[in-house]
């Protein structure tokens, strides 16, 4: 890794060692690392960086050429997809295929 960077609590030691290590697993790809983080553990990490960024619910570093993006918690909502309706093609084959019980 180039430069190295002190930090009080050793996020910074932390980063560069799994930067290090992505670097050596994969020498000839792009790495991206994303940590979505509580409130407590994303300010004791955006204390470590730039004070622009501290107004924010997310940003990213690139330490090394490894691009590293945190993301405070509940911050991005993943909606699972929607079940799709069966249409009338799919329920006559449902019907027709006799796999299925009839309740009582």
């Amino acid at each position: 890794m180039g430069e190295d960077q002190k930090s009080i609590d050793g996020v910074m030691e932390k980063l560069a060692l799994i930067t290090d290590a992505a670097q050596t697993l994969f020498p000839n790809g792009k790495s991206v690392i994303v940590f979505e983080l509580n409130y407590q553990d994303f300010k004791k990490v955006q204390d470590n960086f730039r004070e622009v960024d501290r107004g924010h619910n997310q940003f990213k570093v690139d330490l090394s050429g490894v691009e590293i993006i945190f993301i405070l918690e509940g911050v991005i909502k993943i909606e699972e997809p929607k079940k799709k309706k069966p249409n009338l093609l799919s329920r006559l084959r449902f019907l027709i295929s006799g796999e299925f019980t009839v309740k009582d």
